[in-house]
């Protein structure tokens, strides 16, 4: 009887072992994140803002009477076009500036100076600028214009041009620096901008004309605002 146990036992215990055994899933693993790459782009490459300085003065602060226009008195149309001044030093020298993170896409790039004269006339348009200063096609590799750059209208040793400003006769050519009226503070602004053209205009452009030759190239624009007072 005992041996017919034992058996019976041995039985049980091959048929346990023998038994199918629940499997669980292991959980399959999350797919790998993939990193796209960003789609093209055209807009131009800037680390920074581009900005515009100048040794001379800080920004909206007075620019020295070094950098003024002399005086001078001449017929001009109807009248005659004077510039009296009260300060001592007046040498009509253009002003150092220097400027930063242009563009890798820049071909070129242009500096205005203009008056802008609602801010001594609050009657004159918004809009209203007489030109002091119009340097373009100034390669995109300079890092700015050197003090007392040559009022010449022919094509300048780096390849850039100045255009003429708004005095009459012999002080059109390159940089006219400030006169205002007895005892007036003016406002002038600087503005470069970087350009992805260099510009087919002659050396010798006025301030509007190149206004228009750049319209839909600029990539890139800073500012530098001083003010001069005729004391």
């Amino acid at each position: 009887m005992k041996h017919v146990l034992f058996l019976f036992t041995v039985v049980l215990i091959l048929l346990a072992a023998c038994a199918p055994k629940g499997t669980s899933a292991s959980p399959s693993a999350p797919p790998e994140a993939t990193t796209q790459p960003p789609p093209p782009t055209d807009t131009p490459t800037l680390l920074e803002p581009m900005t515009l300085t100048s040794a001379a003065f800080a920004n909206e602060g007075d620019i020295p009477a070094r950098y003024g226009q002399k005086p001078f008195s001449i017929p001009h149309l109807d009248a005659t076009f004077v510039c009296t001044v009260s300060q001592e030093g007046q040498e009509n020298v253009s002003l150092p500036l220097i400027w930063t993170n242009v563009p890798r896409e820049a071909k070129s790039l242009v500096l205005l100076m203009g008056d802008q004269m609602n801010y001594a006339y609050p009657e004159a348009p918004a809009d209203a600028v007489f030109s002091h200063w119009v340097v373009y096609n100034i390669p995109p590799s300079s890092t700015g214009l050197p003090e007392g750059v040559p009022a010449e209208l022919t094509t300048l040793a780096d390849g850039s041009m100045q255009g003429v400003n708004n005095y009459p006769g012999a002080y059109q050519a390159g940089y006219g620096g400030p006169c205002p009226g007895p005892n007036e503070k003016h406002l002038y602004v600087f503005t470069l901008y970087a350009l992805d053209t260099v510009l087919d205009l002659p050396p010798g452009a006025e301030m509007d004309n190149v206004k228009v030759a750049m319209e839909g190239h600029i990539l890139a624009q800073a500012e530098l605002k001083g003010y001069f007072l005729d004391q």
